[in-house]
């Protein structure tokens, strides 16, 4: 009789399997909704900041800056938080950048440096304080005369699947231009190694006939980008963290004489571009520990920028 109620092992294995399925499908569920729960998340943040006029446009009197107008920037006790965190990440910082000046900000990680990039392009309000440009605050300015003074490439920049011209141009135009700019941020010899040059597709997305390009090469690129706008304000966030330092230094060197007399800012964990700057921001968790030129900051051997500069030195003799 006990045997008559026993399931046999074909049985077993059957629910066996049944159950492993039903685990299976049960994690894919959980994971799904994570993955929801994250993106509803990153949405809303997306559209609170669509939603935020505030941003963009100013009530009364929105001017547009000259094309061709120097930018003098202030910043006057800016205090930022992100949102939904506590954490202070600029505190009552002020500083002013001349018209024309070159200004490198360094800093360990996480002390604020992109985050003054950020609110400078409007991409976030301060949480107080004033940020000005050239004597007005840059919220009286109509939001895409702005923008058209700022060139910036960030860490993350992009590039498109389109032809190396169109990337460097952001359209379909002279394609000598387009050379010109390239070869000035020292991508001249891989351009005249390609066949089609200039007008070699970026990836292999849409043809297989597609290039592919280094970290180093793609930020150069993004660079000339930058280059090409010929916009008022000039700024580079870490864009050159895939090139070699000597390859680093290089693009800085010409790229003071590119920007001319325009303002450019540079962010980054390589010292080499501070020393072709007039001036030098160091920021120390949220505050300003120190404003001068490098010669000068070398000379206080306490302060954070002279540990900085000696250790990578040390680093690179090692």
């Amino acid at each position: 009789a006990y045997f008559d109620q026993a399931i046999s092992l074909g049985d077993v294995s059957f629910y066996i399997a049944a159950i492993i399925a039903l685990s299976t499908a049960l994690r894919g569920i959980s994971g799904l909704l994570t993955e929801m729960n994250t993106n509803a998340r990153l949405s809303d943040d997306y559209f609170d900041y669509l939603d935020d006029q505030s941003l963009f446009t100013l009530q009364g009197d929105r001017k547009a800056i000259p094309q061709e107008e120097t930018l003098e920037i202030e910043f006057r006790n800016v205090t930022f938080t992100y949102p939904r965190s506590e954490q202070v990440i600029l505190d009552g910082i002020s500083f002013k950048i001349n018209k024309g000046e070159k200004i490198s900000i360094v800093g360990l990680n996480g002390a604020g440096k992109t985050t003054f990039v950020k609110l400078l392009c409007r991409l976030y309000r301060p949480k107080s304080g004033e940020i000005l440009v050239n004597g007005r605050s840059i919220y009286e300015y109509d939001y895409e005369s702005y923008l058209r003074q700022i060139s910036a490439v960030f860490q993350d920049f992009k590039l498109f699947s389109y032809s190396l011209k169109e990337n460097i141009l952001n359209e379909d135009g002279d394609e000598e231009e387009a050379y010109k700019v390239a070869c000035k941020v020292g991508l001249k010899e891989k351009i005249d190694s390609l066949p089609e040059g200039i007008n070699s597709l970026y990836s292999k997305i849409f043809d297989e006939k597609g290039i592919e390009l280094s970290g180093g090469e793609a930020q150069k690129v993004a660079i000339a980008r930058a280059l090409h706008k010929n916009a008022s304000l000039v700024i580079l966030d870490e864009p050159t963290s895939a090139l070699d330092p000597i390859a680093e230094a290089e693009i800085y060197m010409h790229f003071n004489e590119l920007v001319e007399e325009k303002t450019a800012i540079y962010i980054s964990h390589r010292m080499s571009s501070s020393v072709f700057c007039d001036r030098i921001i160091v920021i120390d968790s949220g505050k300003i520990s120190a404003i001068a030129p490098h010669a000068e900051l070398m000379k206080d051997t306490e302060g954070l920028y002279y540990k900085l500069f000696m250790t990578q030195a040390q680093n690179y003799q090692e």
